[in-house]
Order: structure tokens, then sequence, then C-alpha cells
């Protein structure tokens, strides 16, 4: 079977604004919970700390941005995503009794300030990529 001229996703309709929100803002929370999990994972090699989790903690966040920007056609849902992203981290970084699931060692530091610098370039990525397809 043969696919009409044209691209399939140009004959799908956008999506609907509140679902759009609710994605952006979905895929944020989880993507924050999920990389708040995984982020505290290193290898000590001879001294030398490897962020490994926080590095894949960091590449999931930018495959959670990349699909929901691609999906919705908008670079500010990538923002949106983000900072879900970055207000659920904060949240779970704030100590309660003890100490919070997100310490000031390496793999901290990485995942929160990676958060800052992996989103603007997700956003200048979807929103090239956005305007390549039209």
């Amino acid at each position: 079977m043969t696919e009409p001229s044209g691209s399939w996703r140009s004959h799908l309709p956008a999506p609907r604004r509140w679902a759009v929100f609710a994605a952006g803002i979905g895929a944020g929370i989880g993507a924050g919970l999920l990389g708040t999990s995984l982020h505290s994972h290193a290898w000590h090699m001879s001294g030398m700390v490897i962020p490994v989790g926080a590095l894949a903690a960091l590449v999931l966040l930018a495959a959670v941005e990349l699909f929901v920007g691609l999906w919705s056609r908008n670079t500010w849902v990538v923002v949106m995503c983000g900072a879900a992203s970055y207000l659920c981290a904060g949240l779970l970084s704030i100590p309660r009794g003890g100490f919070g699931m997100i310490s000031g060692n390496i793999q901290g530091n990485v995942w929160l300030y990676g958060m800052a610098v992996v989103t603007p370039l997700m956003a200048w990525w979807v929103s090239a990529m956005v305007r390549a397809k039209k």
C-alpha cells in the first residue's frame, strides 16, 4: 500500500491546547521524578567521580522534551516541560528530616544545572525542526 503524497503527519489534526498543556506538564513531572531517582548513580574510577546517572537523567529529559515538542509542534511546550521538571526536582531537593533527595554533590549539581542547559538547547532544536518542516 502506498502512502499519498506528503507526510502522514501533515494529515493529522493539531493537538488541542489543553492536551498540549497537560502533556507538557505531565511529561515534565515524570521526567523530574525519574531523573531524580536516576541521578545519584556514579562510577568511581581512580579517585574520580563520573556522574553517569545524572547524564542519563539529562538524556531522558532531552528525549521527553524533544518528543513533546515535536508532537505539539510548539517550542514553548519544551520550555514548559523543562520548567515542570525543574520545579519537581527542586521540590524533591528540599531537605525533609535529615536530607533531601538531591544533595550538593557532583551528581546533584550536574542534574540540577544540566536541566537549565538542556531545556533551552532542546527548545532551540525543536524550533529549528518545526521551522524546517514548514
